[in-house]
Order: structure tokens, then C-alpha cells, then sequence
């Protein structure tokens, strides 16, 4: 459905931070954006101050609904503002770092696991190459996300577990290098002409080693004959000329590797599940090029028999935290390259469960200091972070706290109650919300907003908006559901919700009464939903409820009783589709096994697994999708609330008016065109507040975004205004708009004759 309103949002945090536990980083270039992505698919950006690198979180991306696993940039510009972003699951997202608009998106059945932006010799813009859990690699734009053309295997294709892409000194062409999970290395070489329409591109060359599960592939851009392997029990180094292994080092005890890079042609940093990191100076003999006191020279015979285990590389430097507690799960870290007036720095970054950003800068050692400590046996330096934060930190530091929607009910000697969840009705202009002791509070939300974002005048005001509790349920309050809201065939006072008791509990929104309470699920509540209007009339009158213990329920709430009872799932419910005219419930489960149940009788009808059971799940979505297209249309027009702001600003009050009775024309003609289109805009025009609950993480407090819709304003006020004018004012005052109108066309020809021109930038 397209839309034209300007809508402004506005988070209302509470006085809980978000959870932010981090699964990948980013640092820019320019050192003045930091992007964290976390496992519950959210975005932080941070600004950094490139002189202290302080860091103070900026914005929160919300696209993805599974962990981002990979953070890329977009372009070759140093200053350009765009992020690329991939989940588990799948999606991807190239963002806008300077507004956090969503620019393009997509969703693939690959998943990838790395991705490394690279400027190939014949394009004007980087170009993204992807690995996963798929056999090949896939080379995509980082605008269009459109796959460009794909490297295959032909010999043992298998997934492809690290590869980086380089171009060798004196060479136009460009090579990708990469290994398998089996231990297979490859080698592609690209001449430029590569596109979606070419032939299947296979390897030049292939080769096993002793080397399974690599995390990341690195080659040395001094001297590309090293190559720079890590699994999680060893790093080792490679001679790219056969892949010979030259030196090779075990993880810490404990620890495993998660990573490494090069720091110069004779320095390598690794980085561990711990969230340390390691500086090695790697031994002459395991350099291919240079020249010792053994056998170092890669033509000869001997080089590589000489070099394994005479000379190990020494660890010089460890980067750690001090004091800090262990980690839930393995940090994301990244080794950072970074440019500025003429001056190469690196860094470390890491970002952990805890929410914490840690960063390093990589020290400088110089070589005779390296080899005094390597002669005399000293122990390796430990080098604390040059910076160490998190979103808690920034959440402790402000001043005054955020505000919630209803800090007003929270005494300031009492700590305050989690809100768990909430639902807003717009037609009544109240807003539900569902705490973690059980109580739901109903308020209204005009009075409430209006307290909060007046932040410091409500800390004495003593005449609090009026305030409805209802209480039945034992505990958290885990989800609301108001069934008039999706459809008016229910009844417009009923309001549902369930709980962490494992109770369904239907209310009169205006009494505040208990009804009913329906008992069915062994296990808390975790989901509300009403069934399509093509359903059968009794399940008309339900509403689906998805508990804990793997159980759907159909609730009716005519009769108030259980008319289906879904219960023989083995893993968690995830998914709900409906079949209506087919009479099935169609459940999904977290293994990928799909039940499909009759609702008229709560028969299981079969159980499918595997490729059908997907088959069947993207069917219901193409139902679904087909009957969204065929009553609905895509529109376009002009945003009348643009130039509205516009006459505001110069105080033009006929391009004011104007700008409003053209909205409202507007709104007409869509009402006699397309009935249903200009219905659902006349419901957000008599809405031009609505409130959406917003929250990361199952175990954090609700937090609320309020959308302000600019042009539901404007309609409310002018409709209010009309309301309370006589006739006689109207008529004035439309003559009055009339010869403003003939004065300013008068001025404008004046303009044209006089041979100016003027433009506006807005």
C-alpha cells in the first residue's frame, strides 16, 4: 500500500536500555561512524569522535528479524554513507548511516556468513563478495543487491568457509582466493567481462590441505605470497606458491580463535573467544622472500622442511580487558585500517553480550624492541583498550533519565514496573499496556503523551490523566489483543490478553470487568491472533492463541469455550498461516515440520517435513500475497504536507490554506475511487497519533514509538477550525484567500517582466 503522509517518530526509551548483545562491527573509514549489529537483528550506530574515539550511540536500525552476521561498506568514497547488513535468515539491507533509512532490501536462500567489499578493475563502484552456507560465491551491488554473477565449484564444491579477493602486483586481473569447510583451497581468476549472463565461472586451479573448518582466509598486502588461515584450534601460515604450510600456532588453552589479519609482512594479529588480542612477529623462515640464517628461499627444496618447527612465531603483545567478567557468547571483533591526514592507524574493535564496545589502537613496536624480548625470553605486554563503552553507560549518564509513557504511575521510592506489553486504540484515543505484575493500565493517550514529552512540567503536576487498572492475571503479561481492531465483526468493548499464568482472559474495555477466563494452554502465553475474514462464522468468533508448551488454541469468544485444541507439536510453534477456504490451520514449527489441522474439528489432517513442508508454507504466503494485490493500489501524489510546511516557513497563509484543501481533495477522490484505499487513509486521518510498542529483546521493558502524522494533523485542526466558524466567517475568509491569491500572481508577472528569476531551495 503506498503512502504519501509525513510521519514523524518519536521513542518514548523508559528508564531500561535496550539489550544489545553484539554480533558483528563496523567502523568507518573516517572513523566517525560505528555500526553494531546484535542477535536480536537491530542496528546501533554510534558517533565517533576521531580525535578522543568517544563513542555515543546514535540511532537503533530496526529491519531484520534474525542476528546480523555480516556489516559491510558500500562504496570506494571514504565519506560514503552507506552500510550493507545480513542476517541469518537470509536478508539483507543497504542503509542510509545519515538518516537510517532503509535504501533497498532483499531476502535470499542463501545465508551469508562473510562478506568483503572489493573494487574490481573494471567497475567504478566496490562490488560485495559473499560466502555462506551455499557452494559458491556470490558477487552482488551493494545498491541494487542483485547477484552480478556467481564463482562455482567444479572440483569437491562444497561451502565455501573463507576466501579473499586481492589483485597481484603487476597484474590487471583480479583473483579470488578461497577455501572450503573440507579444506579445499581454490583459485579464480576474473578478467572483467564477468556478468549474470555468462557462462558458469568454475576454478583455475584446486587444491587439498590440512585444514578444516576455516574462519578466515587473509593474504599479506606487502608480500602476497603469505597467506594468513584460521580455525578455531590453530592459525597457520601458508606459501601461496603451493600452499605449503610454513609455521603454525594452537589456540591459548581455553580459548579458541575467532579471527586474525596481517599487520605488516612480518606481524599478524589473532583474536580469540575470549575477546583478547594477539600480536605475533612471525619468524624470518616462514616468510616467503626473505632471507635468514636457514634455508628461506621458496625454490628451494629445503625451505619448507627447514622452516616447520625451528622458528616459532613470537607473541609479543596481548590486548585484553582487565576485570571484566566472562562472556555468555563469542564477541564480534574486527581488525580496522583507518586513514587519517596522511596517517595509517589500526584498530581492534570488539563488541560482546554485555552491550560493551571495546576498541584498541594497535601499537607500533619497533623491531630491535621485539627481538631484545624475544632474546631474553620476556613475557609479552598486555596493552589495556584505548576506550571501553556501552548503550548502559550512555543510559546512566543522561540527565534527566528518558521518560516511559507512563512514568507518572512510578512513585520515585518505589523501582519501577516493567512494561511487558501494550496496544493502542486509535478510534478511542486510549492506550492498553500490560506490566510484569499482572495488572493491565488503560490510559488516555492524547493526556499521557502529551505529559511525557513535556518532560519537567509533569514532576508537579498534581491532577494525573484519569488511569483504568485491570488485574487477573498471576504474573507478566505477556501479550493484548483488541479483535475490533482487525476486524469490527467483534465486539468493540472486548479486549484479550494472556499471561505468564498460562491464562487467556477476555475483558469489557469500558467496565473493566473479567468476562471470562480460559484455561486450555500448559505453558505462558506468547501470541494473539484472529483468523481471516474468509473463515467459517464460527471461527469468526475466534481468536488464535500460541503458548510456550507448543500449543495453538481457537478461543471463542460467543461461546466462551475452546473450539480446537492444536497440541501435538514437538518443537516451538514460529509460524501461523491460514487456509480459510480449505477449513486448515497450518502451524510451523522451529525444526521446519508443519502440522496442518481442520478448525471445525481440530482433526490433525497430516504432518509434512523436509522441501513439502516449505512448499506448502510459501503457498499460504502467495495466497495471501494475491489477495493483498487484488484488492488494494499502488498510488502516488503529491505530499500536500510538504508544501504546507513550505507556505509555514514564509508564512505564506493562502499556500497554507491551499495546501490543505488540496490534501482534503485529495482524500474525496480517493473515497470515490478506490472505496477501500481511501477508507484506510480517512481512519489514519482521524488517527494522526498512533502508538507502536517497541521492544529488542523478549527480556527488556516495552518501549513506545509514537508516529505523528503531519497531514492527520493538519486535517484535525482545519476540520476543528470549519467546525466552530459561522458562514459568514467562511465566506470572508475564503474571498480574503481569494484576492491574496490574485496579489501574488500579480507580483510573480511583475517578476517575469522586470526579467529576474528567483528560485527557493527548500
Amino acid at each position: 500500500m503506498g503512502s504519501t503522509n509525513l510521519v514523524v517518530p518519536v521513542v518514548l526509551w523508559g528508564l531500561h536500555p535496550p539489550t544489545h548483545c553484539v554480533s558483528s562491527v563496523f567502523l568507518s573509514r573516517d572513523q566517525r561512524t560505528l555500526a553494531t549489529g546484535c542477535y536480536d537483528g537491530q542496528i546501533c550506530l554510534w558517533q565517533v569522535d576521531p580525535d578522543t574515539m568517544k563513542m555515543t550511540p546514535r540511532c537503533l536500525l530496526v529491519g531484520h528479524t534474525a542476528p546480523v552476521l555480516c556489516l559491510s561498506r558500500a562504496s570506494i568514497i571514504q565519506d560514503n554513507n552507506f552500510l550493507v547488513s545480513s542476517s541469518e535468515t537470509g536478508e539483507m539491507c543497504t542503509w542510509d548511516l545519515v538518516d537510517g533509512k532503509c535504501r533497498e532490501s532483499t531476502k535470499l536462500n542463501q545465508v551469508h556468513t562473510s562478506i568483503q567489499a572489493y573494487h574490481m578493475s573494471n567497475c567504478d563502484d566496490i562490488r560485495l563478495f559473499c560466502n555462506g552456507y551455499y557452494a559458491e560465491i556470490m558477487v552482488m551491488d551493494p545498491f541494487s543487491l542483485e547477484v552480478i554473477f556467481s564463482l562455482s565449484c567444479k572440483v569437491k564444491p562444497d561451502w565455501i568457509s573463507a576466501l579473499h579477493v586481492l589483485r597481484p602486483s603487476k597484474r590487471k586481473d583480479d583473483v579470488v582466493l578461497a577455501i572450503t569447510t573440507t579444506g579445499t583451497v581454490k583459485v579464480w581468476t576474473l578478467l572483467g567481462n564477468e556478468n549474470k549472463y555468462s557462462e558458469p565461472i568454475y576454478e583455475n586451479e584446486s587444491k587439498q590441505i590440512r585444514c578444516l573448518n576455516a574462519i578466515t582466509m587473509s593474504c599479506c598486502s606487502q608480500n602476497q605470497r603469505t597467506v594468513l588461515i584460521v580455525c578455531a584450534k590453530y592459525w597457520q601460515i601458508y606459501d601461496a606458491g603451493d600452499f605449503t604450510v610454513l609455521c603454525s600456532v594452537i589456540s591459548p588453552s581455553g580459548e579458541r580463535w575467532l579471527g586474525g589479519d596481517f599487520l605488516g609482512n612480518d606481524r599478524v594479529i589473532l583474536w580469540s573467544d575470549e575477546g583478547k588480542g594477539y600480536l605475533y612477529r612471525l619468524p624470518a623462515n616462514a616468510i616467503p622472500g626473505l632471507i635468514s640464517n636457514v634455508s628461506c628461499i621458496p625454490d628451494n627444496k629445503e625451505f619448507h622442511s627447514q622452516s616447520i618447527g625451528k622458528d616459532l612465531p613470537f607473541l609479543y603483545c596481548v590486548l585484553s580487558q582487565t576485570g571484566e567478567k566472562p562472556l555468555s557468547c563469542p564477541p564480534a571483533m574486527k581488525l580496522v585500517p583507518t586513514t587519517r591526514g596522511g596517517k595509517t592507524q589500526k584498530y581492534l574493535v570488539r563488541g560482546d553480550s554485555e552491550g560493551f564496545v571495546t576498541l584498541w589502537s594497535v601499537p607500533e613496536f619497533s623491531l630491535d624492541d621485539i627481538k631484545t624480548a624475544q632474546t631474553g625470553a620476556i613475557p609479552p605486554q598486555v596493552m589495556k583498550s584505548t576506550i571501553c563503552t556501552s548503550v548502559n553507560d550512555t543510559w546512566s549518564l543522561m540527565t534527566p533519565p528518558p521518560v516511559g509513557i507512563l512514568d507518572q504511575l512510578n512513585h520515585p521510592s518505589e523501582t519501577a514496573l516493567k512494561l511487558t506489553a501494550s496496544i493502542y486504540l486509535p478510534q478511542q484515543s486510549r492506550l492498553v499496556v500490560g506490566r510484569e505484575d499482572g495488572s493491565i493500565i488503560i490510559v488516555p493517550a492524547t493526556q499521557t503523551v502529551m505529559l511525557q514529552l513535556l518532560h519537567g512540567i509533569h514532576k508537579n503536576y498534581h491532577d494525573w490523566p484519569p488511569h483504568q487498572v485491570l488485574t487477573g492475571h498471576r504474573g507478566r503479561v505477556n501479550s493484548l489483543l483488541c479483535p475490533s481492531l482487525a476486524h469490527p465483526r467483534y465486539d468493540k468493548s472486548h479486549l484479550v490478553s494472556g499471561g505468564v499464568d498460562f491464562a487467556v482472559c477476555l475483558w469489557d474495555l469500558y467496565s473493566g470487568t473479567l468476562l471470562h477466563r480460559f484455561c486450555v494452554h500448559a505453558g505462558e502465553i506468547t501470541q494473539l491472533l484472529v483468523p481471516p475474514n474468509t473463515c467459517s462464522p464460527r471461527i469468526q468468533k475466534c481468536i488464535c492463541s500460541v503458548a510456550s508448551d507448543h500449543s495453538v488454541t481457537l478461543l471463542s469468544l460467543q461461546e466462551r469455550k475452546c473450539v480446537t485444541l492444536a497440541s501435538r507439536h514437538l518443537f516451538p510453534v514460529v509460524s501461523i498461516k491460514w487456509r480459510p477456504l480449505d477449513d486448515f490451520l497450518i502451524v510451523g514449527c522451529s525444526d521446519g515440520t508443519v502440522y496442518v489441522w481442520q478448525m471445525e474439528t481440530g482433526h490433525l489432517d497430516r504432518v509434512l517435513h523436509g522441501m513439502l513442508a516449505e512448499e506448502v508454507m510459501s503457498a499460504c504466503d502467495e495466497n495471501i500475497a494475491e489477495t493483498s494485490c487484488g484488492s488494494t493500489s499502488e498510488i502516488g501524489l503529491a505530499n500536500p504536507a510538504v508544501h504546507f510546511f513550505r507556505g509555514l516557513r514564509h508564512r505564506n497563509l493562502s499556500a497554507i490554506r491551499h495546501a490543505t484543501q488540496r490534501g482534503i481533495h485529495q482524500l474525496q477522490q480517493l473515497h470515490s475511487h478506490h472505496n477501500q484505499h481511501g477508507e484506510f487513509l480517512l481512519k489514519n486521518r482521524s488517527s494522526p497519533l498512533l502508538i507502536q510498542g517497541l521492544r529488542t529483546n523478549p527480556k527488556d521493558a516495552e518501549s513506545h514509538i509514537l508516529f505523528f502524522d503531519i497531514e492527520g494533523l493538519i486535517f484535525e485542526l482545519h476540520s476543528e477550525e470549519y467546525a466552530l466558524m459561522t458562514a459568514e466567517a467562511l465566506e470572508a475568509q475564503e474571498a480574503g484567500a481569494q484576492a491574496n491569491a490574485s496579489h501574488a500572481s500579480s507580483h510573480e508577472a511583475g517578476k517575469k517582466i522586470s526579467g529576474k528569476s528567483y528560485m527557493v531551495v527548500f
